[in-house]
């Protein structure tokens, strides 16, 4: 009964937290748009058991185009589903079920434990989410909209562990009037170890057990949590198993300028980007590439190339197609690759920018992003480019930027040879023509031999 009751409780839950909803043949989408880098907020929810796992994560593919990551919540366990999911790259996470069933096994004190607003928790959960390795204010804010989406669909209640005046733990309590959950549990890192978290369970189990005749709450199988749990008497019941692919770490850099934001695009980005391509870079009747990949123009061949790229990207050889985004929309691709960077401290540069954009300097502001991430962010000595006859955009880009004329040489873009000028640019000679702020490097350096 109790696990049945569980069920109902998260599934209405799910549903009123997400803001838009895609049924699929074998689940339901359930995502929040408003926050896209929140997991817990965007996946794919499966309810029933023995589903076919190939079509799921086709499933997943396709409802998912928007977000850099994919989940699927196998909302009852599936062994046989999870494993399969595994072989495609899917990375499996269990989470146990506890209901309360029997009284803890001592108590605690529990006197700086106290009821608070969720805004008094802001700054403590923003500082966990920023010391994490992947954390970032942007994350921090995304995690702090997400749990707003929760209070809005859900009656919630935050208790919070208060050591002097400072936000020690806290957790929060979710209500429908008959069922509690019991979730987010956390101690902040400079109080864990001091027996806050079963202080501050325990205060809130006590407090939903006044109205609540079931009440659960999550752990991870194999995270210690679930020994605590079990002290304060509740018992396993059921279990949810997690399944993430993960992005690439590169989709946490960020790349802005005054009009632009530079980053990696998720498949739903990348189509809208073909169309631009489609809609003309260039007069077709000259080719200003040395590749003329313009004149076999191919969606799938398009977003075959740029998981290929990052696919292929080791510290020692790299390449980063980094989308340039105008006001949310995608408007062209500057890409900076490293061959042996950490032994050549070399660059090498390529652009391109939809026809609507061009001759608004903006190809100078995507240049100067790159070579500013290059110089300043990745340590480069110099940074190479080029642009072969009749491309005079990509040459004043060049001057602009300080750019020296250091050789030549002949390709062959639609068999007809023509030149190739070769460019260069020394680090002390680059002076960014606008402020650029660089975002979630701290942690990428590695990636590329930096």
């Amino acid at each position: 009964m109790s696990l049945e009751r569980i069920h109902d409780f998260r599934r209405t839950l799910q549903l009123a937290a997400a803001e838009r909803r895609v049924p699929t043949a074998h689940g339901v989408g359930l995502f929040a748009d408003s926050v896209p880098s929140v997991y817990d907020a965007n996946y794919l929810s499966i309810e029933t058991l023995g589903v076919d796992p190939n079509a799921v994560a086709t499933e997943a593919d396709a409802t998912m185009e928007p977000y850099h990551h994919r989940r699927v919540i196998l909302e009852l366990g599936d062994d046989a589903t999870a494993a399969a999911l595994a072989r495609h790259d899917y990375l499996r996470s269990t989470h146990l079920v506890f209901a309360h069933a029997r009284e803890p096994d001592r108590l605690v004190d529990t006197s700086m434990v106290q009821e608070v607003e969720f805004d008094r928790l802001v700054p403590a959960r923003t500082a966990t989410t920023v010391a994490e390795p992947w954390g970032d204010d942007e994350i921090a804010a995304q995690l702090n909209e997400a749990k707003r989406l929760i209070m809005r669909a859900i009656a919630t209640r935050f208790f919070a562990a208060v050591v002097g005046s400072e936000i020690a733990a806290y957790c929060e309590v979710r209500s429908d009037g008959r069922t509690a959950q019991i979730e987010d549990v956390e101690a902040v890192h400079a109080y864990r170890g001091r027996g806050l978290g079963r202080a501050i369970v325990q205060f809130a189990l006590d407090e939903a057990r006044r109205q609540h005749d079931v009440v659960f709450l999550e752990a991870l199988a194999d995270d210690w949590p679930r020994l605590l749990y079990a002290k304060l008497g509740f018992d396993v019941v059921g279990r949810r198993d997690f399944l993430t692919k993960f992005p690439h770490p590169s989709t946490r850099l960020r790349l802005r300028t005054p009009r632009l934001e530079l980053r990696l695009p998720t498949v739903a980005e990348l189509r809208r980007l073909f169309e631009v391509a489609q809609a003309g870079i260039h007069d077709p009747a000259e080719m200003p590439f040395g590749v003329a990949w313009t004149d076999h123009l191919d969606e799938g061949s398009f977003l075959a190339h740029f998981r290929i790229k990052l696919a292929s990207t080791t510290p020692d050889d790299w390449s980063l197609p980094l989308v340039a985004f105008a006001d949310g929309e995608p408007i062209g691709v500057q890409e900076i690759r490293g061959e042996r960077f950490a032994e050549r401290r070399s660059v090498d540069t390529g652009s391109w920018l939809g026809g609507a954009w061009q001759g608004r300097g903006l190809g100078t502001e995507m240049r100067a992003a790159v070579l500013e991430l290059a110089f300043t962010g990745l340590g480069a000595e110099v940074a190479t480019s080029g642009a072969i006859e009749g491309n005079p955009a990509s040459l004043g880009v060049s001057r602009k930027l300080g750019y020296e004329l250091v050789g030549a040489h002949t390709v062959s873009p639609r068999g007809v040879p023509v030149e190739h000028a070769d460019l260069e640019l020394r680090r002390e000679r680059f002076r960014s023509p606008v402020p650029v702020e660089l975002i979630g490097l701290a942690g990428l350096l590695e990636l590329f031999g930096a």
